[in-house]
């Protein structure tokens, strides 16, 4: 399912270009934390959601983020910069008025505020999405 970087390969860029680690502190947390993406997604669908946070620290949060086929994205712009890995599926991502075909394996850096959805979902559309610094309301 994934292509090139893979999951783990990619989590480790983005977190090196946020500045950050997984490590959750001082107070003795744990400085790392493993997901797999197959639970991740059987927690989302069980959830009955679109998005699934997953992970939160002060520099990084990631989600994963489905649409099924022929949906409309509600998603509004976010204060942060955002990064969708493609998992599956395939769809256009339209960022400030430019579309960009993504499929699995696609990457696509979106910068904070920038007006951005999904529209033209042909297969169902699974991403994980990084946000930096973590995602705020």
């Amino acid at each position: 399912m994934m292509q090139g970087l893979g999951f783990w390969g990619l989590a480790a860029v983005v977190v090196a270009a946020a500045g950050g680690s997984s490590a959750q502190g001082a107070e003795g947390a744990s400085s790392a934390q493993a997901f797999s993406l197959q639970r991740l997604l059987a927690e989302r669908q069980q959830a009955g959601r679109e998005w699934l946070e997953f992970l939160r620290v002060e520099s990084l949060s990631m989600g994963v983020y489905h649409l099924k086929s022929g949906a409309t994205d509600m998603q509004s712009p976010h204060r942060q910069d955002e990064v969708y890995y493609v998992a599956s599926g395939k769809a256009v991502l339209a960022v400030d008025g430019k579309d960009y075909p993504v499929e699995p394996g696609s990457v696509v850096f979106v910068k904070a505020n920038a007006k951005h959805r999904f529209h033209d979902i042909s297969e169902d559309l699974t991403t994980l999405v990084f946000f930096a610094p973590a995602e705020t309301e």
